[in-house]
């Protein structure tokens, strides 16, 4: 199964939570309205918000992940920009892919795009190699 180059905030959300590609395959679609109960909910219980939502936010408010979206205030034709990490401490992550100013609620990106490759990097799937680890040489 090839990975797409970017995943949506859910694909992005199903990754962290699972770790299993076809799961995370199974929310590309953005048109489904249950596809955020699954991840928040997935099996009928509310999970703790540090888990896979909360890990995503401190990855993208410390800069160890960055997203592109579109502005909300551009036009649909406007290209996808890297949502700056400063801007992440004021905004929520709404499924499908949109962020949302936290104070009022109102949608300050659009079509929000993480890529596949730096997810997995930061979340690991099951059988991959642990992170290496930077040695200092020096004395």
């Amino acid at each position: 199964m090839s990975i797409p180059a970017d995943w949506n905030l859910t694909q992005t959300w199903a990754w962290i939570r699972w770790r299993d590609p076809a799961k995370t395959a199974a929310f590309a679609a953005e048109t489904h309205l249950g596809i955020a109960e699954a991840i928040m909910f997935p099996d009928g219980a509310a999970i703790a918000e540090e888990d896979h939502r909360g890990s995503l936010l401190a990855a993208l408010l410390q800069g160890r992940l960055t997203a592109h979206g579109r502005p909300a205030a551009a036009d649909a034709t406007a290209m996808a920009v890297a949502v700056p990490a400063t801007d992440w401490a004021g905004l929520v992550p709404v499924a499908p892919s949109e962020a949302r100013l936290a104070a009022g609620r109102r949608v300050a990106w659009r079509t929000l795009a993480f890529p596949a490759a730096d997810v997995q990097k930061l979340w690991p799937g099951p059988g991959a190699p642990p992170p290496r680890e930077r040695i200092s040489l020096s004395v």
